[in-house]
């Protein structure tokens, strides 16, 4: 079987993968992305309509490796935040305290994979191996065998980022704490008619958040946003099943009081609610990075954010070794990229799933603490404007 040799090889061609190798071709490093699916083909980009939100620190990383000036044109910023809690008399407002920033931005997953790939085709020193089947993974204290359907792969690095159902992490048996959720998030891209002026709206129920997230607008007729509902997963599939136009009038009343009415539903998707992390983020010269590591309730809104700083925390851990002239398959980057990215994620990971717990409990004791809770945040601009610096991702969770 052929051989072939890199400096690092991606497990997993979603995001998270796409931008590692980016990430690290910077420097000049030979990387091979391998993926069972055609990663490469726009058809099978299109599939997947879902949006991401960018935060102000993921933003500001982008920036740093020359790629936010490729993407920003697709995307549309989020100017304030709007909490909700049972009805809109109890709200919270947040927004960037420095002018002409804003707290993220939100764009569709296809304009990134799209121009991800464009740009690693183009790069002379990342070679994209579609359709191939990861088999086995050997380690030694120099090298990674990576065995595919066609071919071996020897590297000094390994990045798993093959998502939640991490086949590398299956491979070496890594364990994992795993927390499954009642409930299920149904995505929906919609038109409609009111402007949502750059305004998100996260707005909490007994049954479950409900988000609504400004999108660029392809039209000018119109207004675009995506909206990610959770609720019980037994009344999504009787939800599923009724008529479009009993779904529309449902939404509808949801929505309405917010963006207007709906001229069109363009795509909905129903995805099961879980979370997980590891119990370590590297096995030898292996890192998880992103869902292969780590998955948290979307009740924040900071899932791809916390991948995006695995990678920004992996690039830190190579450059501190580069200096120290350590070889890349030195145990130290791994070590260092786990010191970075594991205490922050497993923090985020237990207040992601407290804070569910704290919105869905649904009595006079809970609605009253929450309601005072969302007074005291609204009056008090220090408070506010540091759970603002954190859903912007300029502020790390410390223990």
């Amino acid at each position: 079987m052929n051989q072939k040799k890199f400096d690092v090889i991606v497990v997993g061609a979603g995001l998270s993968g796409l931008l590692s190798a980016y990430s690290l071709s910077i420097k000049g490093l030979k990387i091979a992305i391998i993926d069972k699916g055609d990663f490469c083909s726009e058809k099978n980009m299109g599939f997947d309509f879902r949006t991401t939100a960018i935060s102000e620190g993921s933003k500001i990383f982008f920036d740093k490796i020359g790629f936010w000036k490729k993407i920003s044109k697709y995307s549309e910023p989020i100017k304030k935040i709007k909490v909700i809690d049972r009805d809109i008399t109890n709200q919270i407002e947040f927004q960037n305290p420095e002018i002409k920033s804003f707290l993220g931005y939100i764009i569709k997953n296809y304009y990134i994979k799209k121009t991800l790939v464009k740009d690693l085709k183009k790069t002379k020193n990342v070679f994209l191996y579609p359709l191939t089947n990861l088999s086995s993974i050997e380690t030694s204290e120099n090298f990674v065998l990576s065995r595919t359907n066609n071919k071996i792969i020897k590297s000094k690095l390994l990045v798993a980022a093959d998502g939640k159902n991490s086949f590398v992490r299956k491979l070496l048996k890594t364990n994992v704490f795993t927390k499954k959720y009642n409930h299920d998030a149904l995505v929906i891209n919609l038109n409609h008619k009111k402007n949502h002026n750059s305004v998100a709206y996260e707005i909490f129920s007994k049954f479950g958040p409900l988000a609504i997230l400004p999108m660029k607008s392809d039209s000018k007729s119109n207004f675009s946003s995506s909206v990610v509902w959770s609720n019980d997963s037994n009344y999504f599939k009787s939800l599923i099943k009724t008529n479009n136009y009993i779904f529309k009038d449902i939404l509808q009343e949801k929505v309405e009081e917010y963006i207007g009415k709906i001229i069109k539903i363009n795509d909905k998707k129903l995805f099961s609610l879980s979370a997980h992390i590891n119990s370590s983020f590297y096995e030898n010269q292996i890192v998880y990075i992103g869902d292969a590591a780590h998955s948290i309730h979307p009740i924040a809104g900071q899932g791809w954010n916390l991948g995006v700083r695995d990678i920004e925390n992996l690039l830190n851990a190579y450059e501190e070794a580069f200096e120290l002239g350590l070889d890349l398959g030195d145990d130290f980057i791994c070590k260092k990229y786990n010191e970075l990215s594991f205490k922050n994620s497993f923090m985020l990971y237990q207040i992601t799933d407290k804070l569910n717990s704290v919105f869905l409990s649904d009595n006079f004791l809970s609605n009253n603490i929450r309601k005072l809770g969302f007074g005291l945040i609204d009056k008090n601009l220090k408070i506010n404007n540091f759970i603002s610096s954190f859903a912007m991702g300029k502020n790390k969770l410390t223990a």
